[in-house]
């Protein structure tokens, strides 16, 4: 053993219990300071690299848009383009009822639910209740939302039924819609 070591040794060995201790936390804490700071200097410069990506995207101009393709018809400005009106409420019903047919769910009810104001919008609720296998089901939420994109699903209740085959959906559906003015 080396004769530097032994006299280390023998001196930490003639230090009272309490300072022992003392040395022994300290030097502890440093370790976990050491390796937090390892830890984390890694995460942290992730985070500098994102921040400065998203500062060049904010300061870089749009990009022009791409050129039309010969032949093809100009694209109006999205602002130009007409947006999906929506629905009546007794239309919503029936798209979805037939929609719920062609994906073999059958609805055993369906009612209109109570309108109010949210933000800048009018909202109508409509309430279905409905059965079918969990894949005709999903298909169907999947045509609902596909083929409806002023409607919402706010609230959706699936529990199996008593066989365990099928299973039983209460679907509530909101019409977002903006209110007319006079």
């Amino acid at each position: 053993m080396n004769p530097r070591f032994q006299k280390t040794g023998e001196a930490l060995a003639a230090l009272p219990a309490r300072q022992l201790n003392l040395l022994a936390i300290g030097v502890v804490l440093i370790v976990a300071a050491l390796a937090w700071s390892v830890g984390l200097r890694a995460p942290l410069a992730a985070y500098r690299a994102q921040q400065q990506a998203l500062a060049t995207l904010a300061a870089a101009p749009p990009a022009p848009p791409a050129p039309a393709m010969p032949g093809a018809a100009a694209d109006p400005a999205p602002a130009a383009r007409p947006s999906a009106p929506a629905p009546a409420p007794l239309a919503l019903i029936a798209a979805v009822s037939r929609s719920a047919a062609r994906a073999g769910v059958v609805v055993s009810s369906a009612a209109q639910g109570a309108h109010h104001p949210l933000a800048d919008l009018r909202v109508h609720d409509i309430d279905i209740t409905a059965s079918g296998s969990y894949g005709a089901i999903i298909d169907w939420l999947a045509d609902i939302e596909a083929s409806q994109p002023a409607v919402g699903v706010v609230q959706l209740d699936l529990r199996p039924d008593a066989g365990g085959e099928r299973r039983n959906v209460k679907l509530q559906l909101a019409i977002y819609d903006t209110p007319e003015t006079p």
